[in-house]
């Protein structure tokens, strides 16, 4: 480790095989600390090498740096962001450890990534979180997304337009429609999430279980943070009572601009 940076290169290119795996790991882990504008510190670099030399074990790793937290007692602005760029890198890399998902499909996760912090406006193309999300979700939840890049693809073809989940069958619309759509539109939106919401709606009110119910879906925090809230920030959806959120009745419908969106694709139908 050279001024405080650990090449993990070094490690993937010349070390032995078991140190070229676990390097992987860190540098996946603290990759995407990057991507949140997070920087990790001098001293969880130092024991991802102890970790990577074989000289401690990933649970030791993950309590030495907890333990490092723990008793410093010295903090400066920054520390806080470093903690949570340590521990999070630290459980990353044991859930690398414990499972094979990401060397099995790493070529899938860097271009989830990608897409999950891309945005394109002048090409109407939007950030798409929803395939790291389905990452995740088979990494921490054991469900059975089927992770081949080419659902990743922008403008994929027929075949390719919908992530199945292996697991359970799912009637959720299909997202071909979106091939459909003049790009040219101005209701075009390339992002799936909202198409799929748009049509599970359609033209009725419904409630947020009953939403969920139509698209197969069961975690609601992930419902209302990943498709409902950006739906309504793109005004395509709305509250029936928008000035009380918590109404023990509250329905959620189509906008003006959801209504002409959902027209158009089932004219694509």
């Amino acid at each position: 480790m050279k001024e405080g940076y650990l090449d993990f290169d070094e490690y993937i290119r010349q070390g032995e095989p078991s140190q070229k795996e676990k390097a992987g790991y860190w540098q996946t882990a603290i990759g995407l600390q990057a991507v949140d504008g997070l920087t990790v510190s001098e001293y969880l670099q130092d024991t991802a090498r102890r970790h990577i030399e074989g000289d401690i074990t990933i649970d030791d790793a993950r309590e030495l740096v907890n333990q490092y937290y723990i008793k410093k007692t010295a903090r400066d602005a920054n520390d806080e962001d470093k903690e949570e760029a340590d521990r999070v890198s630290s459980n990353i890399v044991k859930f690398d450890v414990d499972n094979n998902q990401f060397a099995k499909h790493s070529w899938y996760f860097r271009n989830a990534l990608v897409r999950a912090n891309y945005r394109n406006i002048t090409k109407h193309i939007e950030y798409t979180p929803v395939y790291l999300e389905r990452f995740f979700r088979n990494l921490l939840l054991g469900e059975q997304w089927d992770l081949r890049n080419r659902y990743l693809h922008i403008h994929p073809t027929g075949e390719w337009s919908e992530q199945p989940n292996l697991a359970t069958p799912t009637s959720t619309p299909t997202s071909s429609l979106v091939i459909n759509l003049n790009p040219n539109s101005k209701f075009y939106i390339n992002n799936n999430t909202i198409i799929e919401l748009i049509l599970a709606i359609g033209d009725e009110e419904l409630g947020i279980k009953q939403i969920m119910e139509n698209k197969g879906l069961k975690d609601r925090k992930n419902f209302i943070d990943y498709h409902l809230e950006p739906a309504m920030k793109e005004k395509f959806v709305r509250r029936k009572y928008p000035d009380r959120p918590n109404h023990p009745r509250q329905k959620y419908l189509l906008t003006v601009k959801g209504v002409a969106l959902y027209n158009e694709l089932k004219k694509g139908e």
